[in-house]
């Protein structure tokens, strides 16, 4: 049996995905929290094994900082449960110590299936709808595309990383490549996309 923990700002949504992962008797919802502070409190009170963490929730702690803190906790697993997704949010929240990225889109099968994975030990469990190159990027690449995509023209960002334009142009085009993009352009306007 999963212990889990529903951390969601909305009654309505805790309420349906509490109906729904109940049916059958592998779940049971041990807590609910409304804020970053009240999962933090509520967590180290009950030390669920996992956590649904809805990922824009009201409260002092940010959500990336609520991960870490969550997964400190004896054996307590954080599943990460967005509305939206961005490539750049994705990695993120799994290098915080998140074992899955699920959405709210996801089916109740699915959803079920990813908590019953991460019980299990699984790690990078992923909704299907996320783009397919979400875990091909290391934190070196994510931060070369923040630089890039933030900077404006690749002369700037090229300065700004100490490096020669057409060392930077160079390294664009095998990560554009590597991420089966048509080139160093179709990259930049992939990564504004999802939020670099």
């Amino acid at each position: 049996m999963i212990r889990l923990l529903v951390v969601d700002d909305h009654k309505q949504t805790r309420d349906q995905i509490i109906g729904q992962l109940t049916e059958g008797g592998l779940i049971r919802v041990v807590g609910e929290a409304e804020t970053s502070d009240q999962a933090l409190k509520v967590s180290e009170q009950l030390l669920p094994d996992i956590v649904l963490l809805d990922l824009h929730l009201p409260g002092l702690i940010g959500s990336i900082d609520l991960v870490k803190r969550l997964t400190h906790l004896r054996n307590v697993k954080v599943v990460a449960f967005a509305s939206q997704s961005r490539a750049a949010d994705v990695q993120d929240f799994l290098e915080a110590g998140a074992s899955a990225y699920i959405l709210k889109e996801d089916s109740l099968e699915l959803i079920k299936m990813s908590l019953l994975m991460v019980s299990r030990g699984k790690h990078h469990v992923l909704s299907p709808a996320l783009p397919h190159q979400v875990t091909k990027l290391s934190t070196q690449e994510r931060q070369l595309l923040r630089e890039v995509t933030q900077r404006g023209k690749l002369a700037k960002a090229s300065a700004r990383l100490g490096i020669p334009e057409s060392e930077l142009s160079e390294t664009l085009h095998k990560l554009a490549q590597k991420l089966e993009l048509h080139d160093a352009e179709a990259l930049i306007r992939w990564a504004k996309k999802q939020g670099f």
